[in-house]
């Protein structure tokens, strides 16, 4: 069968291009581009992306909704201005009413009249207009600018469309500065996965591709069902043989390079002609240009040509050496090694690899240090690059694969504290603490240097504190920390924080003092630039928020903890859902959490993470079973039962005694409910774990046995502890209620002791925090009930902008809605909202009054957003007022509120952020330089491409003595740069 891939290109009188037979709707971008407020549409994008396509069904779309519409697809003759003016015209002419006459009255003016003339004509008609222009790339300089001038000068109502490899040369800057362009690249115009999936569908007998790029899909499809060898690269490569030979070099040249311009290829000894990238380009490569003068290369394309320069043996080893050096240069490592290699230099291509690979490991890029190692044949790898390996091996979860590595270089004294440090990971990984104190403590007998020392000492420490010698895993996590901080280990420094913050977990330290290890583990981390670490220590603080029963605090953590884990995936990922998964069961979603607990189940198995798989085996099991599955209860049960067989030494095992005997206790077995959790008392448990432990054993025990004073007495005083009942939420429906006495519901404040006075309206504070998520408020530092999202963010309204009239807030709340029905949505939401607020204890009065013609909250609340602290501090030069800005902007204003009015004052507040982090940064610098630093990384978490703050922080890290660090953050910077011009 045969698949057409391109649609037939219009005539010069028709309104656009026949249908091709199997095309794809592109529902989604046409719902885009019919927006009221799409004045300009510009699609920019390499050859097969579907522009003309797509171009197509607006205009057939516009033609069903009874719009005029007008197409000119341009050819080169079109380069020369008169000539585009008069094929506009020409164009334009068949439109109904269309008169033309200014556009004849402006023969022999200047060509930029002859624009302006035919704009003004086609203001004048009766009804709207859709032009479409496509294949903009035939137009010069000139030609291109008088087209830009005459779009921009189309009036209200009308709309264009414009297609073409590069656009640039419209000069369309102005309109989209205000905001009247809208740009589609070949990110917008390849196809979604539901797309792809909806264009494979109709060639059942073609492979599933991961192609999304539209002409290669079909291509795909086409080599499938046809046989043809026309693949996507192998078209590529026929567009590549069709160019003139003239270009050979310069091609060469491009197949060793990741990006292209004239400077490139210049130092590469390759003078390209001048109009290189168009005629590439023109050729219909796959290609991105940016507006820096550089050319990115699709893969596609990438792949055709290093198997062109692969078939050109007398033009590669030169040239792939000097491309290899200039990658080098660069700080392009794995370019350089490759290329290294394809120039049968692999030996130069492994001493990079052994420079470059301790900074790869010391940032955490496990990723790139084991695509760079993979790069080099296996027999370049030495012992210490083995070692590496068996590193990167254990970070993508390949465990086994890793154990076996490492088992080989356990004995080499070059070598050996490496690998015995790593297989001691490993055995922390499965949960055989012994086994991890043993070879940490054989590492550390090896003679390692200070950096391993030091990472030996903290495994040797975390063994220590599973296996109960916490005063012990203290004294060496302390000599850990003490080694880091002098040998300027910020990651390992980092890593002991959150450490420390482990040792806390089975004690009963103060949550607040928890909090705050936590917290520095959290700073140590952003130092050091590692985004697993902190996303475990969200993790953690999402924990200790659940502990206290403060759900929403606990899911922004995870929230937080889930994106960074998205940047840099790591085995904790099964902690983060598990995670999740608690706070799902707190929050009465169990369907949700058995959805949590088999996904960190999954990466708990990818990762190689063992020991926590009895855990959520049990948690699956006791969800199943609630939920009327027995069938799935007895399997995850076995599951768990069979691992506590497998793993006896794991400290995790002893913990099921605790699931064995609220399994026990729900099933009516009270002797055996008994003995286990007695058991579970004795083994290591967390606080959550104690507080229901002895909440089920002070439940089982008869009131006459004096160990039941004891377990309540031991409940009371943990619930204290915490100050919420929130761990005991899905025991509660088994419990009687003196077990869980004195304990509140999540998320509520803690009950009084005694009864009090109400508070007087004068001392009624209404606490507003709009900053890093929904819209969140506290009367006299009780949770307000905000159930509906319009009073909320009528609260964040008048909190922000204090009394407004009706008007006002119809148009900030609907948008520009005039309608009745928008005048009573108002009404309602501030109807719900005083409700809302009546209801809370202390406000006696109107808390949302109506006062001359405008609405207002009453005057009687203290009020406080955490918005205006940032908002004041813009102007301030007190260090102390800054950082406390800083500290109050978490996040973005209102991220989920679409409405334009929170879009606006977002952006503002962005900036003023930045300007506090940058003034705080410029302040502080030379006395702390630590707080600027962060001060700057503050700004760039904002606005990553914020240039200011990257060299400032540039400049401390060197300062600092971090010269590679510092490096690396250019590096960053530069990738940012690259890609915002790619967007």
């Amino acid at each position: 069968m045969t698949i057409p891939l391109f649609p037939h290109r219009p005539d010069r009188s028709q309104q656009g291009p026949t249908p091709l037979p199997h095309e794809i709707n592109r529902t989604h971008l046409l719902a885009d581009l019919t927006r009221h407020d799409r004045r300009i549409a510009a699609l920019i994008a390499p050859a097969g992306y579907g522009k003309t396509t797509l171009l197509g069904q607006l205009a057939r779309a516009a033609h069903a909704a009874g719009q005029a519409v007008a197409w000119l697809t341009l050819t080169h003759d079109e380069a020369d201005p008169a000539r585009l003016a008069q094929e506009l015209a020409r164009t334009c002419g068949s439109l109904p009413d269309f008169r033309g006459e200014r556009y004849r009255a402006s023969a022999g003016l200047s060509q930029e009249a002859a624009f302006t003339a035919l704009a003004r004509d086609l203001n004048d008609l009766p009804h709207h207009l859709l032009l479409i222009v496509d294949q903009t790339e035939m137009l010069g300089g000139t030609a291109g600018a008088c087209l830009g001038t005459f779009l921009a000068s189309l009036g209200e109502g009308h709309r264009s469309a414009v297609a073409g490899f590069d656009l640039t040369h419209l000069r369309l800057g102005r309109v989209l500065a205000r905001g009247g362009v809208h740009l589609l690249g070949a990110g917008h115009l390849a196809f979604t996965d539901g797309e792809a999936e909806q264009f494979q569908a109709r060639y059942p007998d073609a492979p599933p591709s991961p192609e999304r790029w539209p002409l290669g899909l079909a291509l795909h499809a086409a080599a499938s069902e046809s046989g043809s060898t026309l693949t996507p690269q192998a078209y590529q490569s026929e567009l590549l043989a069709a160019l003139p030979a003239q270009l050979d070099d310069l091609l060469d040249a491009a197949a060793t390079l990741p990006s292209w311009s004239t400077a490139e290829f210049h130092a590469l000894g390759v003078t390209p002609p001048a109009d290189w990238a168009q005629r590439m380009l023109g050729a219909g490569l796959m290609l991105r240009l940016h507006g820096d003068g550089t050319v990115r290369p699709h893969e596609v394309l990438v792949a055709a040509l290093r198997a062109r320069l692969d078939g050109r043996p007398d033009a590669s080893a030169a040239l792939t050496r000097r491309a290899a050096q200039r990658a080098e240069q660069q700080r392009r490592p794995l370019d350089a090694a490759r290329l290294y290699v394809q120039a049968g230099d692999p030996a130069s291509a492994a001493e990079l690899a052994r420079r470059h690979a301790p900074s790869l490991e010391e940032q955490g890029a496990f990723d790139v240090l084991r695509r760079l190692l993979d790069t080099l044949p296996p027999e370049c790898l030495d012992a210490p690059l083995r070692l590496r390996l068996g590193l990167c091996l254990l970070h993508a979860g390949d465990v086994t694969r890793a154990e076996t590595a490492l088992r080989d270089l356990q004995d080499r004294p070059d070598t050996r504290p490496g690998a015995l440090f790593l297989l001691s990971v490993i055995a922390s990984r499965r949960g055989d603490s012994a086994r991890q104190l043993r070879l940490a403590g054989q590492g550390l007998d090896a003679g390692p240097d200070d950096r391993l020392r030091t990472r030996l000492l903290r495994v040797q420490a975390s063994a220590l504190n599973v296996l109960g010698q916490q005063e012990q895993a203290r004294e060496v996590t302390h000599a850990a920390l003490t080694l880091a901080t002098d040998t300027a280990q910020h990651g390992e420094q980092a890593h002991l924080l959150a450490l420390l913050s482990g040792l806390n977990a089975f004690t009963r330290t103060p949550l607040p003092e928890r909090e705050a290890v936590v917290r520095a583990g959290l700073r140590a981390y952003e130092r050091a630039g590692l985004h697993a670490g902190r996303a475990r220590l969200h993790a953690s603080l999402a924990h200790l928020h659940r502990l206290q029963g403060q759900l929403q605090e606990a899911h922004d953590e995870l929230l937080s903890a889930q994106k960074l884990e998205q940047i840099s995936p790591g085995p904790d990922s099964c902690l983060i859902h598990e995670e999740l998964g608690d706070l799902r069961r707190c929050q009465g979603q169990d369907g949700e959490a058995r959805a949590a607990y088999a996904q960190a189940m999954q990466h708990a198995e990818l990762h190689g993470v063992t020991y926590v798989q009895a855990s959520l085996a049990y948690k699956l099991a006791e969800l199943a079973r609630q939920a009327g599955q027995p069938a799935a209860a007895r399997t995850w049960l076995a599951q768990a039962r069979s691992w506590r067989v497998e793993h006896p030494n794991s400290w995790n095992t002893r913990a099921a005694h605790l699931h064995e005997g609220i399994l026990a206790a729900q099933t009516g077995q009270t002797a055996a409910a008994l003995a286990h959790l007695q058991d579970a008392l004795h083994s290591r448990l967390d606080l959550e774990e104690q507080v229901r432990a002895h909440a089920w054993l002070a439940q089982l025990t008869p009131d006459t046995d004096p160990a039941h004073t004891h377990y309540r007495r031991e409940l009371t005083v943990l619930l204290a502890l915490l100050g919420s009942a929130c761990v005991l939420r899905a025991d509660q429906p088994h419990l009687s209620q003196p077990a869980t006495a004195g304990s509140h519901e999540p998320d509520s404040p803690a009950p009084r002791r005694a009864p009090h006075p109400s508070p007087t309206a004068a001392g009624v504070t209404l606490d507003v925090r709009l900053l890093g998520g929904g819209v969140q408020a506290d009367v006299n530092g009780a949770p307000l009930r905000l159930a509906h999202s319009k009073p909320a963010e009528l609260l964040a309204w008048l909190a922000l902008h204090g009394p407004s009239t009706r008007e006002q807030l119809v148009d900030a709340l609907t948008d520009g809605g005039t309608e009745q029905r928008h005048v009573d949505y108002v009404k309602i939401s501030v109807r719900r909202l005083r409700a809302t607020l009546s209801e809370t204890p202390g406000v006696s009065f109107n808390p949302v009054e109506f006062h001359a013609g405008q609405y207002r909250l009453s005057p009687q609340f203290t009020l406080r957003v955490d918005a205006h602290a940032v908002q004041t501090a813009r102007q301030s030069h007190d260090p102390g007022t800054l950082l406390q800005a800083l500290d109050a902007y978490t996040g973005p204003l209102l991220p989920q509120v679409e409405s334009s009015w929170a879009g606006d004052l977002r952006l503002e507040l962005e900036e003023d952020a930045i300007g506090c982090a940058l003034r705080l940064a410029e302040l502080v610098h030379g006395t702390d330089p630590e707080l600027a630093a962060r001060a700057c990384r503050h700004a760039l978490s904002i606005d990553p491409f914020q240039q200011e703050a990257t060299r400032l922080l540039v400049s401390l890290t060197r300062s600092a003595g971090g010269h590679e660090a510092a490096r690396h953050l250019e590096r960053v910077c530069q990738r940012r740069l690259d890609h915002q011009l790619s967007a």
